[in-house]
Parts: C-alpha cells; structure tokens; sequence
C-alpha cells in the first residue's frame, strides 16, 4: 500500500443526496430562534473525520463551478447528455440511430487485438498488396490468419467477418450433429450453477433435438405466459409482447413449432393447459443445455496454460472462449462526448464542440477560474517534517492564497482553535483576514499609474517578519500567512487508528469582491456589484509521529 503524499488539500463540495430540492418547510419558515441557530451551526460545522465527509472531499481539479448557483460542483452533483457518438480509430460520428440497432460498436475496419487490445490493421497478404488481406496487430503480431480467416477484398471488413464466422458455425454444426445426444439424455443446471443438475421437465415438455430450437421454445414460453398475463394489472404491455413473438415466430423455423403442444396460431398457451405445465415452464425457462465438456477438458491440458484464455478475454467475447485459437477480432467500441450540467439550476457547465476531431470547449466551467486556490508548504524545510510530526511541538506553515479574478478580493480565513477528532489538533493563523490582489497581466502591474506614481510601493508587500495579524509574503495576486499547527499528544494505551495518525485542519475561506454589473445580454452596466463565496477546505498536513524524540546525550568532562 503507498504511503499517502503530503500536504494534500481538497475542498468540500455542499452538495447532498437531496441536492436540487428546496429547504424543508420546518426550517424555512420556523420562527423559532433556537430552530434557526440550530439550522445554522448545522451548516457551519464540518468534521473533516466523519463517514459522510469521505464523499464530500474532492481536488480543486475535479471540481466545477456554477455562476447560477455560486457553488461548487463536484462529479455528483452534476448530469451527464451525451453529444455525440464517434470512433476512437477512424474519429468517424456514429448516428445515435445506429448505436440502438447495432449496439455499441465501430461498424467500419477499426478492429482490436483480443489478445493485447490493440488497434488492428489491414494488410495484404499477396504480392504486389494485393489479395487476400489479414488483419494484423502490430504490437504482438496476432491476425486473423491464425484462426484462419481471411478476407478478399480490404474494405467492409465487419460484414464478411460475420459472414465467415456464421459459415464457420454452421459448418461445426453439421459436423457434430451425427454425434449429437439427444435433449432428453442432457442434463440441465441453472445458468450460474456449475454443476449442480436440477430435475429436468415432464417428457411432454421436452425440447426437440435442435439445441437453438430448445432455447427458442423457452423464450416463447416465457413471454407466452408473460402474454397471458399481461391482461392484468401486474404485467401490462400484451400488445409489445404480441409483436415481439410474431416477429420471431415468422422465421423459418416457425413450421417446426406450428405443431408443438401449447403453441396454437396465436401464440398463447390453450385454455385448458394446466398450472402444473405453467410451473414447468418457468422451471424450463431457467434453465440452459449443458453439453459434455470432457473433450474441451482435453483440449485445454493439451493446449496448456499459455494455450487458454484469460478471464479478461472471455468476458469481451460473446461466445466466451477457452482457447486462444477461437478467439475473434473484437470491434472498436464506440466513444462519447458529453456535456455537464448542474444537478439544481440546470445551467450548462461543459459542454464540448460536436466536432470529433477537437479537443475544445465551448463552455467549461472549472472552480479553479472561480474561487481561490490554497497552497501550503513548511515554513522552516529543516525542523518540519511531514511524515514525522512531532506531538505537542509546534509546527509553522505557508499557507498561500492565489486569486484566479481579476478583481481584488478580501479573504477571511476561520478554524476551529481544536479541530474535530477524539484527539483534536490546536491551530493558529496569524493573520486571518487580508486582501489578495487582482489577477492580472505582469506588465500592468509594472507599468501602470500606481507603480509610476509610487515605485517605491511594491517593495513593502511582505517583510516576512512572521508576527501577529501581519502576512508574511504577498505577490501580484497571491498573499501567505503563517499557520502554526500543533499535533495532539495520544494518551498511553489508546487505540489508535490509520485515520487518527494524520493531522487535518478544516479551514472556512470567505472571499469578498467588487466587479462590474453585467446584463443577461453580456453588456455591462456602469456601476459594481459586491459578491461573495465561502466553501471549506481540508488540509492534510502530515502524520503524527509516535516514537519519542531521543534527547541528544551531554557527557560532562
């Protein structure tokens, strides 16, 4: 297990199972005063070490920022519509249409490796690049060649696989239909038991001898029942399953099952079928055909363990293969670009440009743009040591504020003086209000009419004397502070925990600034506005230590 890094910030987002629901009544219109400061101690508070807290904490950079609702957005809190449907390997858009009916995948040449996952390509087998064609996997030199299919011309490569493949089943059917037991000397086991072999149905409801015939028969059953059922109120729906059957029931092998028992012209089971028949339907319709694998057993110690297939590699094939020579060129799966908006107020935060071969952003609304930015480090490199706080010591940090507007803001820093735990840390900031300067370009802070006027002025900006309610440092639009942290000291014999070992500092960060009034059309009003923003952060600052300091030995002379 790593060791976690430190220091680590990360920002609590407000967000709750209920997010988007207005606040309850009670609290709303309560006229209590002692609801209301209850409601408001509620908010306020923040235990950096409860169960709930673990979901609610998340890097700067994960998190979005909604101007409607002035908070912060974390993935969620957020709702996901997907913009378009395209390839990975040929960045070709996929209709949405098309994803329906033919699921999920590229329908061009774009094939990947099923042994290592990489893209395949088409090459020429014959001289000249000319026919036939293979497809290749540069990276572990796999192709189709092994399994022994190829294609005669270099394009539409999906359609004669599936024509190869299903030429090459019905082949493999033929062959063993001679050898082929029949359905009523099968055992039957449940879909996910291994080998546990239930009572097979009565012999008037035996499969015939055609295995897909069997697992059609059960399907039809199974809606048959679904239909009859599906007058009352439980199972609505009769019409959809009508089609559903109809649709099925008018392939060519429809003249097979015009005679089976319980199967009449419409569909439905007769009026006299029985409850016990029903029951053994359903028993049917759990069950599958379990064929002897003792020759696959065989294979599989002749092939050995390089010879079969992974886990992994049987679950991406449909017919989930155990050997390494059945398996099949698997094609592309289908890529996504969404758009996000705001669980609350429904106001579009990401929403990327539909065309597939850029990488931009129409809107992108990130909080790192939105709110200021945290940073901490060790005042003193050489007595402060993160993996080794000392308990009862005090320890000095930087604790540094950047301002992402371009606007001044007006920062107050609050912490509780003994943060939340069963052993509370003490925590002091020394100067917990102070300004932060605007966001702007180098060369205006330099040349504009302030620094003319005064250039003495920006050498006075942070002295670096550490005293009370002074900052120690400040930039063109960041300022640090000094945050003096003292890790508790555990009593003997307690039983301690991972969780209790490292030191986290709640900090509320209140920030307050002028900006210009802008209208919903985007012109912008003479006159300023004053807005504000709060969320809470959580440092991590490092592990406390245990092992007590050895105290350096004087020897008297």
């Amino acid at each position: 297990m790593n060791s976690p890094s430190f220091p680590s910030i990360f920002i609590a987002c407000p967000c709750s199972d209920n997010v988007g629901q207005r606040t309850p009544a009670r609290l709303r219109n309560s006229s209590s005063a002692a609801d209301a400061d209850y409601a408001e101690e509620e908010e306020d508070a923040f235990n950096p070490r409860a169960a709930r807290s673990t979901f609610s904490l998340f890097p700067l950079e994960n998190l979005l920022f909604c101007e409607d609702c002035n908070q912060v957005r974390c993935p969620r809190c957020v709702l996901e519509e997907i913009v378009c449907y395209f390839c990975p390997s040929c960045l070709f858009e996929v209709p949405s249409s098309t994803v329906k009916s033919e699921g999920n995948r590229c329908t061009r040449n774009c094939f990947s490796c099923p042994v290592c996952t990489a893209a395949m390509s088409v090459t020429a087998t014959g001289e000249d690049s000319t026919g036939p064609f293979i497809l290749l996997c540069s990276h572990c030199l796999w192709s189709s060649a092994d399994i022994g299919i190829d294609f005669e011309k270099p394009t539409s490569i999906t359609v004669q696989l599936a024509q190869k493949l299903r030429l090459a089943n019905a082949a493999a059917a033929t062959l063993s239909s001679p050898d082929m037991l029949s359905a009523s000397s099968r055992p039957l086991s449940p879909m996910g038991a291994g080998g546990t072999y239930l009572r097979p149905p009565s012999p008037s409801m035996q499969p015939p001898d055609h295995p897909d015939d069997a697992e059609y028969i059960r399907l039809k059953g199974f809606y048959n029942q679904q239909k009859v059922q599906a007058s009352t109120e439980d199972y609505p729906g009769g019409g959809s399953l009508t089609r559903l059957i109809g649709l099925y029931a008018g392939g060519a092998g429809a003249g097979r099952l015009r005679g089976f028992a319980g199967m009449g012209g419409g569909g439905g089971p007769r009026e006299g079928t029985s409850a016990r028949n029903k029951t053994a339907w359903r028993e049917a319709g759990s069950l599958r055909i379990v064929d002897d694998e003792s020759e696959l057993i065989e294979r599989m110690r002749d092939a050995g363990f390089g010879g079969c297939t992974s886990q992994a590699q049987r679950i991406v094939q449909s017919h989930s293969p155990r050997l390494l020579d059945e398996l099949r060129p698997l094609a592309a799966l289908l890529r996504t670009k969404r758009s996000k908006r705001c669980r609350s107020c429904r106001h579009i935060l990401v929403k990327p440009e539909s065309k597939v071969g850029s990488i931009r952003h129409r809107i992108r609304l990130v909080a790192s743009s939105y709110i200021p930015q945290l940073a901490i480090s060790r005042l003193d490199h050489n007595q402060v040591n993160y993996h080794n706080l000392q308990p009862g010591a005090t320890h000095q940090f930087l604790l540094a504020v950047t301002n992402p507007l371009y606007d001044p803001i007006n920062i107050t820093l609050a912490t509780p003086e003994k943060t939340p735990g069963r052993y509370p840390a003490t925590v002091y900031i020394l100067c917990p209000e102070f300004e932060v300067g605007a966001s702007t370009d180098v060369w205006d802070e330099a040349l504009g009419p302030e620094a003319k006027a005064n250039p003495k002025a920006s050498k006075g900006k942070g002295k670096k004397t550490g005293l009370m309610s002074t900052i120690y440092d400040s930039g063109r639009n960041w300022t640090t502070v000094i945050l003096e942290i003292v890790p508790p000291i555990f009593p003997a014999g307690a039983e301690l925990t991972e969780d209790d070992y490292i030191v986290k500092v709640p900090i509320l960060v209140r920030s307050v600034y002028e900006t210009d009034i802008e209208r919903d059309d985007g012109i912008t009003k003479e006159g300023r506005e004053r807005k504000e923003h709060s969320y809470w952060s959580v440092l991590e600052v490092g592990r406390i230590n245990t092992t007590p300091r050895r105290e350096p030995v004087i020897k008297s002379s």
